[in-house]
């Protein structure tokens, strides 16, 4: 397991001798409920498979988090949202619109999203430079393999959560350079990942468990998940 996985899971590790209450894996979105529910993107193809499929409830915690080692991604999703759902609530966080506050700080400055995100029109009217990349690129997109040549160059860098889903942060961060920030459901709100270069986190705090975990097991989309979910925003200090 990578340094970063490693020190976010030894970070709650008081917590790793909970049980696993439910677990709700969706076609977009994978939902774990220990004492509150954590999320995470579902990557996964048809040859992902869950040996243990049907007997995750009553787990232990620390033995789900052990997906977090594996490159299957439908293991991982699950890891990841056990961890999400593991991780303390910040006593003191912020709450403002992520994208308005990128854009403030955009001015004449080279900014990189890692991940394409909707309503970034603004940004690119008042950044020096745009540039998106996409595993599956859109329109104007760079393919994400192009990483290693945007990103050390960028002033700022907006990186999706679902990149801790694929096991591409890591590597992410340490190309960054520039003021980095990582942002979507999937994010740990974590202070751990300070100490991997991360200015600014971005994530959610889910409002209404049930609402959220049967949206997931009827294939919601973000949209559909939204209304029962508080973004939060902690930075380095």
């Amino acid at each position: 397991m990578g340094g970063l996985y490693e020190d976010l899971v030894e970070s709650i590790k008081e917590k790793q001798s909970l049980s696993i209450k439910d677990v709700r894996v969706g076609v977009t979105w994978t939902g774990v409920l220990t004492e509150r529910v954590g999320l995470s993107l579902t990557y996964s193809s048809i040859l992902d498979g869950i040996e243990e499929g049907g007997t995750l409830k009553g787990k232990l915690s620390k033995e789900v988090l052990e997906y977090l080692k594996t490159f299957n991604f439908l293991k991982l999703a699950i890891g990841l949202a056990t961890l999400n759902s593991l991780i303390d609530i910040p006593k003191e966080f912020e709450t403002f619109n992520m994208l308005d506050y990128i854009e403030e700080i955009a001015k004449d400055k080279r900014v990189v999203f890692v991940g394409h995100f909707r309503g970034l029109d603004k940004i690119k009217k008042t950044a020096k430079e745009l540039i998106i990349l996409e595993r599956n690129p859109k329109e104007g997109d760079l393919i994400d393999t192009a990483a290693d040549y945007v990103i050390p160059e960028a002033d700022v860098v907006a990186i999706t959560g679902s990149t801790f889903a694929n096991k591409s942060i890591e590597h992410i961060l340490k190309l960054s350079k520039g003021y980095t920030i990582v942002l979507g459901p999937s994010t740990p709100i974590s202070p751990v990942l300070f100490d991997y270069g991360v200015d600014l986190i971005g994530g959610c705090i889910v409002l209404d468990q049930n609402k959220v975990l049967d949206a997931i097991s009827e294939g919601g989309q973000l949209f559909n998940l939204k209304k029962y979910l508080k973004f939060i925003i902690i930075r380095r200090k």
